[in-house]
């Protein structure tokens, strides 16, 4: 029997359409598979578009999807004959379960940035004017504020950057006049819904969830607002679909979860609900239990979590789904989360166009280190590499964007045997503090220099205090996890500057980047990565992703020069051999323009040095994440 007719037999049993979705699991589970240059399994295209448009797999429904699963699995293993066709359901079985732990760890931020840009959007009247049929021109957009008022203009780039984000999301479509309505009924039924965002939830909101995890005493207020908080929405009962947006319930959910789960994090409570320990409510909170009880009835609608007991004695127990939510999520959701400030701002910011608002940079050293601590590994195991292939040697360690010096930390397991000289720099002080405790509690080097206010896109002052200190900044190593982005109101020109002035310090560079992508690659991987909420933010916030390397011109479009052109055009050489991608971004075959990796390690040399060392030179003129390498979650 082939593939195709155990997929027609299946679908003609009565035990496959006794549960929810085993028929539109099936048709995936079901199809001719193959394997990547590494020797991971990745679906067709047909069969994966079927998954992400037909299969709802967003919060609740990922548990769905995964008992419709395990109860197909055997039912198809049962019935195959041929040994190719096993196979090809092993394979397939694999890429399902990898898609449904991803998307429960990527699709809460961007429904909870959702919540806000739809309520805030909503309170402009831009989404009832989509709705009567009108098309948003960013360039020349204005709104009454009033029914007396003048008209306003808004910020053509910041309503740009928010309009986008919604065509990523499938809301909006767009075109050369400006963005419309998407034809799909469940966005018309979003938008004539939708509420204004929230004001009463302050932006610190996953500060309180912790303070009530921690047991630690609450004022009224904030008893207020989990209480409004803790009262759960709506579940999503519809489970046909053929299009992935995000329903209205499944947004409100999204804007729950996220800083509960952080909450949860930062109370030091989410590593054993990652094991699968039980909670109950009076175990969490003397003072609150009931507010407690709120927050995970709330995660039980969300999959998170099942009841088990009756009232007098009530536990809460994670679901698979959601181990792997409190054990990945905190990372990408905290990396969000941390921009509330501007979503708190966003209504004044689209009006005003972008005030003095910041990240909780507090929060955001914790959720940096949750998301790079896997990506230092690798950066360092290539250093070690590289130094073992070519002889190259160093004595100076330096780590930008520092966070709480993960990557030094790392280095400095490794190299206890060394006499190194180790620098940490960062921007903010928050950081740096952050980083002299983990120094303090014997985490980090005793004799680490910390460089406080250092801007990483002004190399000049980092620079002068290391040559400052007496030492040599020629065969310097730096190590940077995500920071290059962060450079405020970027240019080609810019970015070539601030490369140009590393490399002519001699310093060798190897840093970690999340790749930009374009809206077609966004609408196209879905719930598959978390990159549409990711750019979105770091756009309102004045920074900017790049893709890793040159694109072809497809998916190119309106995207900024990559990094490796920039570095390259600054003076260094990449060295091919000792960078490293992440997972790619469809976790099935590449279309013709490539398949992109969601983040990518790169190791830059300056160019003299690479010259005495005899590395050989790449020209970038292919993009080193346009193979389909993998389809793993690193999410």
């Amino acid at each position: 029997m082939s593939i195709e007719g155990l997929a027609e037999l299946l679908l003609a049993s009565d035990d496959v359409a006794a549960v929810p979705l085993a028929r539109e699991i099936v048709p995936v589970l079901c199809s001719r598979t193959g394997l990547s240059s590494a020797g991971f399994p990745f679906l067709g295209a047909d069969a994966y578009a079927h998954f992400r448009d037909r299969v709802p797999h967003v919060l609740a429904m990922g548990p769905v999807a995964l008992r419709a699963l395990e109860h197909v699995v055997p039912l198809a293993a049962a019935a195959a004959t041929d040994a190719d066709d096993r196979e090809h359901l092993l394979r397939a079985e694999r890429v399902i379960r990898t898609m449904l732990n991803t998307a429960a760890i990527t699709a809460p931020p961007d429904l909870w940035l959702l919540r806000h840009v739809l309520g805030t959007t909503k309170s402009l009247g831009l989404l009832d004017r989509l709705l009567a049929g009108e098309t948003l021109d960013p360039d020349a957009c204005s709104v009454h504020l009033g029914a007396d008022s003048e008209e306003v203009s808004l910020s053509d780039q910041e309503l740009e950057a928010a309009l986008r984000f919604l065509s990523t999301r499938r809301y909006l479509v767009q075109s050369e006049a400006g963005y419309t309505i998407s034809e799909d009924p469940r966005v018309r039924d979003v938008f004539a819904r939708v509420t204004p965002t929230p004001e009463f939830v302050p932006a610190g909101v996953a500060r309180i969830w912790k303070r009530l995890f921690s047991d630690t005493a609450l004022d009224p207020h904030e008893v207020s607002i989990l209480a409004r908080l803790g009262s759960p929405p709506r579940g999503r009962s519809d489970l046909a679909q053929t299009e992935w947006t995000a329903t209205l319930d499944e947004i409100e959910l999204g804007y729950r979860v996220v800083p509960i789960v952080l909450g949860l994090r930062h109370a030091e409570r989410a590593a054993s609900l990652a094991k699968g320990e039980a909670v109950r409510p009076n175990g969490l909170s003397l003072g609150h239990p009931e507010l407690v009880t709120g927050a995970f009835e709330v995660l039980v609608v969300a999959g998170a979590v099942t009841r088990r007991g009756d009232e007098d004695d009530r536990a809460y127990v994670p679901t698979a789904i959601g181990k792997r939510i409190f054990g990945r999520g905190p990372g990408p959701f905290g990396i969000i989360e941390t921009y509330h400030p501007y979503m708190r701002k966003l209504r004044s910011i689209l009006l005003d166009a972008r005030e003095s608002v910041w990240v909780n940079r507090t929060a955001n050293v914790l959720a940096s280190q949750d998301a790079n601590s896997k990506t230092f590994v690798q950066c360092n195991d290539a250093l070690d590499r590289f130094c073992a292939d070519t002889g190259f040697d160093y004595d100076v360690f330096i780590e930008h964007a520092l966070g709480r010096g993960e990557a030094t930390r790392q280095r400095w397991e490794r190299s206890s045997d060394r006499d190194l000289h180790y620098f940490g720099a960062d921007l903010e002080y928050a950081a740096i503090d952050a980083a002299m405790g983990e120094r303090d509690a014997g985490r980090l080097p005793v004799g680490m220099v910390f460089v406080r206010g250092a801007d990483i896109g002004e190399p000049g002052a980092l620079i002068a205090q290391i040559r400052a200190a007496g030492v040599a900044t020629e065969g310097a190593v730096m190590m940077v996890g995500n920071g290059f982005h962060e450079i405020r109101n970027q240019t080609r020109e810019k970015m070539e500057r601030v490369f140009r002035e590393y490399h002519d310090a001699g310093i060798v560079l190897l840093f970690t980047e999340a790749n930009a992508m374009s809206v077609a690659d966004l609408r196209e991987t879905a719930w598959n990565t978390y990159h549409a909420g990711f750019m979105y933010v770091h756009q309102l916030s004045g920074q900017g992703l790049r893709p890793a390397s040159v694109l072809t011109e497809a998916r190119a479009h309106r995207l900024p020069a990559s990094w490796t052109e920039c570095a390259m055009s600054g003076g260094y050489v990449r060295v091919e051999a000792y960078c490293s991608r992440s997972r790619t971004a469809f976790p099935t075959t590449a279309s013709a323009g490539g398949n992109p990796a969601i983040s990518v390690n790169h190791f830059f040399v300056p160019a003299a040095m690479a010259e005495r060392l005899h590395l050989r030179v790449v020209p970038d003129s292919r993009s080193p994440d346009s193979h389909n390498r993998d389809s793993r979650s690193t999410a």
